[in-house]
């Protein structure tokens, strides 16, 4: 069971994970240990803006016409509406059915959420940091003043940021 915690805890750290991805993470460990619905569900205290997340949830699974009134609400920044659809005038040989089935297909969905894809379910960067700082701060706690414990942790978050050479110019 504690496997399976730690393999989410380690996959939420992936740089493509979206909301529905964690959703469906925290649904099957729920039903795997149900006492973790008071942590992990999506009503739990920890959960910003439930009707947020569970509307990102809705689109993500292409299933923007279940969304609740709270749910459209708080999704509202988000909405792109489609651009109204014009039948040409050259479909007149073409069958009332025709023209409709066209009509729906160039018109396609009246109301989207293009950018619900790009919003990470949580700070992937602090997540990473959390854990990094965990780690440190149980090896090299003995002695350390919390600046030195701070500058070792903000030059192993930043390290893309520096190497050796970089250090030794400062010195």
């Amino acid at each position: 069971e504690l496997k399976d915690v730690e393999s989410v805890a380690k996959a939420l750290q992936d740089r493509d994970v979206d909301l529905l991805d964690v959703r469906q993470w925290f649904d099957k460990l729920i039903a795997l240990k149900p006492q973790l619905e008071t942590h992990l569900g999506s009503r739990a205290e920890i959960v910003h803006s439930p009707d947020f997340e569970s509307g990102c949830v809705h689109v993500l699974r292409g299933r923007q016409d279940h969304l609740t009134r709270a749910e459209k609400t708080a999704l509202g920044p988000f909405i792109k509406l489609a651009g109204d659809a014009t039948v040409e005038s050259d479909d007149e040989d073409l069958s009332f059915v025709e023209r409709l089935r066209k009509r729906r297909r160039i018109a396609g969905p009246a109301v989207s959420y293009e950018q619900l894809m790009t919003i990470p379910p949580t700070s992937n960067v602090v997540e990473r940091l959390f854990n990094v700082t965990r780690v440190t701060f149980g090896h090299q706690r003995q002695g350390l003043q919390p600046a030195t414990l701070e500058m070792i942790l903000f030059l192993r978050e930043n390290r893309g940021y520096w190497d050796s050479s970089t250090v030794n110019s400062i010195n």
